[in-house]
C-alpha cells in the first residue's frame, strides 16, 4: 500500500495543463519543514488530475497551508549527465488549514462537516462513493 499525508505551504501557484487526450493536470510545489533547524524547508511537487486539478486551481495560492492525501512517487531525471531521483505527490485529497475546505477526486468543501470538540474544531469528509481513478502514465504529463 502506498499513501502518505503530508502537511505543507503552497509555494507556487499551482499550474494547469492538459494531456493530449484533454486530462486536466495541475502542478504545484509544497513546502515543509525539515528535521533540523539548520537545513532548509524541503520541497515537494504535489500533481492531481481531473476534476480535482481544476479545483486545486481554483482554490489553492501561495501560502495556504494544506494536507496532501495521496501517493508518493518517486521520479528519476537526468541533470548534467547524473540521474536524481525525485519525489512527487499524486493528491487524492487537499484539505485547506483553517477554512476546513476539502477538495477531492469526489467533492468539495459541500461534502465537508464540522465538529467542534472542547473549543477546537476539525473537519472531516461526508462519506462519497469511491471514485474509480488511475493516473495517466507520468511520460504524457505536460511538464
Amino acid at each position: 500500500m502506498n499513501s502518505i499525508v503530508l502537511l505543507g505551504e503552497v509555494l507556487a501557484e499551482p499550474e494547469l495543463r492538459y494531456t493530449p487526450d484533454n486530462l486536466a493536470v495541475t502542478s504545484l510545489l509544497l513546502s515543509f519543514p525539515s528535521l533540523r533547524p539548520e537545513e532548509p524547508d524541503y520541497q515537494v511537487r504535489v500533481s492531481s488530475f481531473g476534476e480535482l486539478a481544476q479545483k486545486v486551481v481554483d482554490s489553492c495560492h501561495v501560502g495556504d497551508r494544506v494536507t496532501v492525501e495521496g501517493q508518493l512517487h518517486m521520479n528519476v531525471v537526468e541533470r548534467d549527465g547524473r540521474k536524481e531521483k525525485l519525489a512527487e505527490i499524486t493528491a487524492r485529497r487537499i484539505h485547506h488549514l483553517g477554512s476546513g475546505q476539502v477538495l477531492s477526486l469526489t467533492g468539495m468543501s459541500e461534502a465537508s462537516t464540522a465538529v467542534r470538540d472542547s473549543g477546537t474544531e476539525s473537519f472531516s469528509p461526508k462519506p462519497a462513493a469511491a471514485a474509480s481513478f488511475s493516473p495517466p502514465n507520468p511520460d504524457e504529463i505536460p511538464f
